[in-house]
């Protein structure tokens, strides 16, 4: 077995982990061959790359109608360690790839969060970047790992790039096939096998791994007279994430569900949401205000709440999908609106907030606020994705209410990897006519700390006994493959003291 991607076609798609807790971890990969029939594969689990100080080993079959990926849940493993794995088939052996436990107790966790990975709109460098990383416990993605669209999309999203890189299969993924396919496209791509070769990943899902504007009856261009039933789309979609993603399911008994906890032992628990399948459909105007209204569903929001009443641990962090912080004022100036329209962070007419993001569930986002308040502990973290930008926000009840309150919490957000953002939609160089975008949303915005509208990558989250500081890492370019990365800011927060602190 060897270290890169495999060339005789057979493990054409790599190897992968993930959902890894501290004696076990899912080890993943995917038969390549020309035959209708089941296919005997071969696992070894080590202590070293060569894997010859062997763990455990032993027999998986791929099967056609699980189209072919594989799955062994490796377990009687030591906590916080790194091991290695490799699969053999048809005579052929796999690349080789690297995995780690989570911790029992440590006092010091360090991983990244990621999301939005639109393959016809980019290289995916911040993937590379983040292989490159040996300090990294785990990966954890935000969700749209796949983008669903078509290669020639409504009017409703926005074009690819020019560089090559055009969707498989070319039209928007509506059956199962069409969702298998997007996925063995990205799992062909190098920067994907080589994150996945090198890191466990622990996720949860946005909208494109269903349809663009996804809710639990529709979605923003979902059309049953020429898509067929939304609840057989959406099936597929959930079918094929399980198939060429390696997680657990958290209720097998229901494929849809993604929301879990992970614990980190004592130090924090992550509690992941999933802001997209089970909401009400997105509305506009003075209706999306009604309390009755639920992005997460009755159930979900039940379990969120009673997770973080039950957690003991030091820190608690929110995995979620959409940007909870107030991201619409009136006060934005009219240049901001243009940009934030662009990004859907408003309404089409720019009179209002998104009723995409949490700003269009305001009654719910009060009564998450309500319990992360209720032990009055400083020590929530919200890690959220989606918006193609960088945030580092304080989180109040009512940011414009003035100097007197209180911040409850904060939450950090990740650019894209690769989807688009202002400079992208709008066709200017990076970091010119966005900068004063910038400044001006941070002025109308007052408990936003920083933003940046116009670089791709990775945020890195450090966590010790009594702070977490999150690192905005981006990368120089995504319409070519190149290896360089900035850090953008870097921002921290004390344990009982959720205020933002930049640090130089």
């Amino acid at each position: 077995m060897n270290g890169g991607v495999e060339r005789n076609g057979v493990f054409r798609h790599g190897v992968a982990s993930g959902d890894p807790l501290q004696d076990r971890v899912v080890i993943w990969t995917r038969v390549s061959m020309p035959t209708p029939d089941p296919v005997d594969v071969t696992w070894t689990f080590a202590r070293d790359p060569e894997l010859s100080d062997v763990v455990g080993t032993g027999n998986a079959r791929a099967h056609p109608e699980d189209d072919f990926t594989v799955h062994v849940d490796v377990d009687g493993l030591e906590p916080d360690r790194h091991y290695w794995y490799g699969f053999d088939a048809a005579g052929s052996r796999s690349p080789v790839g690297r995995t780690r436990t989570l911790p029992a107790a440590t006092d010091h966790l360090r991983f990244a969060i990621v999301s939005c990975a639109k393959f016809n709109a980019g290289f995916l460098n911040g993937y590379a970047r983040v292989a490159d990383r040996e300090d990294l416990q785990f990966l954890l993605h935000l969700g749209d790992y796949i983008y669903e669209a078509s290669q020639t999309p409504p009017a409703s999203q926005t074009p690819g790039a020019d560089i090559g890189r055009p969707f498989e299969p070319r039209n928007e993924c509506v059956t199962l096939g069409d969702y298998r396919t997007r996925y063995a496209q990205y799992r062909r791509d190098p920067d994907v096998q080589r994150v996945h070769h090198t890191h466990p990943i622990i996720g949860t899902v946005d909208d494109h791994e269903m349809a663009d504007g996804a809710w639990r009856g529709g979605s923003t261009e979902h059309r049953d007279e020429r898509d067929g039933r939304w609840d057989e789309r959406k099936h597929a979609a959930f079918r094929a994430r399980w198939e060429w993603m390696h997680y657990r399911m958290p209720d097998p008994a229901d494929p849809s569900r993604v929301y879990q906890t992970v614990a980190l032992g004592p130090l924090a628990d992550v509690f992941l949401i999933d802001t997209r399948s089970r909401r009400d459909e997105p509305i506009d105007g003075p209706a999306m205000a009604d309390p009755s209204r639920s992005q997460l569903g009755g159930e979900q929001f039940s379990w969120l709440v009673s997770e973080l009443r039950r957690s003991e641990a030091r820190w608690r962090f929110l995995g979620n999908g959409s940007v909870i912080a107030h991201i619409w004022t009136e006060r934005l100036p009219p240049s901001v609106k243009v940009a934030m329209v662009a990004l859907k962070a408003t309404n089409p007419d720019m009179t209002g907030p998104d009723p995409d993001q949490w700003d269009g569930y305001p009654a719910e986002r009060q009564r998450i606020f309500d319990a992360i308040e209720e032990g009055g502990r400083g020590d929530v973290v919200v890690l959220s994705g989606d918006l193609h930008i960088g945030m580092a926000n304080e989180l109040y009840r009512d940011p414009f209410a003035g100097s007197g309150e209180t911040p409850l919490s904060v939450e950090f957000v990740t650019t894209s990897l690769t989807s688009q953002n202002v400079d992208d939609k709008k066709g200017w160089p990076a970091d010119t006519r966005s900068v004063p975008m910038e400044q001006a949303t941070a002025e109308a915005l007052p408990h936003m700390q920083w933003c940046d509208f116009d670089g791709h990558g990775y945020a890195l989250i450090d966590v010790t006994q009594d702070r977490v500081r999150g690192e905005f890492w981006f990368v120089d370019a995504v319409l070519e493959r190149v290896p360089g990365e900035k850090l953008a800011a870097a921002f921290e927060v004390e344990r009982g003291t959720p205020r933002l602190v930049r640090i130089a």
